[in-house]
């Protein structure tokens, strides 16, 4: 076997690349809470146009603490809400030469993980892939799907280009950049935006967000008050960022993204790493953001509404 892999958070994104890499000749193992005994039983089926990615893992685990390591890489792929401390999860398994990667929506969330283990390389990954849970299977909703990966704060690094590598030979699309930081900031133009109106929506699909020209028109706003809040960063994203990403979103089917998912769920939404850090930058950096600020509001209601 290649090296080893501990995916901590194997939900439809951990899932997914766990599958990916397993195909790519990795011993790949997943810490499994809710669904341990069915994912003991039956590993994970995966329904993708790249193949059959589905896979089972060497060890089945409750807790990272129960791995049998050491890893090469964790593979923690979690959602960012309130509820979730990824230092506490990951903490058990990070041994002396692990590789920590990091697949996690937002802007700001890779610095506390970088603290938390200063000895270990933090790969930080940004995941272009359309995937979601129904049932007992993942499905992989997308043609246009890709890890970018790069050493967290910056620069290339043997481990990232090595991931890189090993997702390409699993089937699907990999790079690693010098500049992951960036390269986050121009994922959540996407994210900040679509993922808050599809939640506030009631779980509206990427076809039914762009449906009117009143729809449209908010969104491609709202992409640009994101987009100067980037610069006033010091991660500036192509001019044309807003176009294109709404064509691309055209392109897909009526998939309803994570945040919408979770909402109709009924489970926390990653409200803070997506939309509260880029609102509170925008407010260091004296930068308007009307429609985001407005999002964000919304979002917090909902919370508590749920919550009530």
């Amino acid at each position: 076997m290649g090296e080893k892999i501990l995916v901590i958070g194997a939900g439809a994104i951990g899932a997914f690349y766990g599958g990916v890499l397993a195909k790519a000749g990795c011993e790949v193992s997943a810490v499994a809470r809710s669904d341990f005994d069915a994912v003991t039983a039956g590993g994970y089926r995966i329904e993708s146009h790249l193949g059959d990615l589905s896979w089972r893992p060497a060890q089945v685990v409750r807790s990272a603490a129960d791995y049998k390591g050491p890893a090469d890489f964790l593979f923690v792929c979690v959602k960012l809400t309130a509820q979730t401390d990824p230092v506490a999860l990951m903490r058990p398994a990070v041994g002396k030469d692990t590789a920590i990667v990091f697949v996690a929506n937002g802007i700001d969330i890779d610095a506390p993980v970088a603290a938390a283990f200063p000895d270990n390389e933090l790969v930080s990954g940004v995941a272009y892939a359309a995937v979601s849970r129904e049932g007992g299977v993942i499905k992989h909703h997308s043609q246009y799907t890709r890890l970018v990966l790069g050493r967290y704060p910056g620069g290339l690094s043997a481990r990232a280009t090595r991931l890189a590598e090993l997702i390409k030979q699993g089937g699907s699309s990999s790079v690693a950049t010098e500049d992951i930081v960036g390269a986050r900031w121009q994922k959540c133009a996407w994210n900040t935006v679509l993922n808050p109106v599809s939640a506030l929506g009631g779980g509206l699909g990427t076809q039914d967000m762009l449906a009117s020209d009143a729809t449209t028109g908010f969104v491609h706003e709202a992409i640009e008050e994101f987009a100067a809040i980037a610069a006033a960063a010091g991660h500036p994203i192509p001019a044309d960022t807003a176009d294109k990403l709404i064509a691309g979103t055209r392109k897909l089917p009526n998939y309803v993204s994570s945040m919408g998912q979770d909402q109709l769920a009924g489970r926390p939404m990653e409200t803070e790493a997506l939309l509260g850090n880029v609102v509170r930058i925008a407010r260091r950096h004296g930068v308007p953001a009307t429609r985001l600020e407005t999002l964000y509001a919304l979002l917090k209601m909902a919370e508590q509404r749920s919550a009530s």
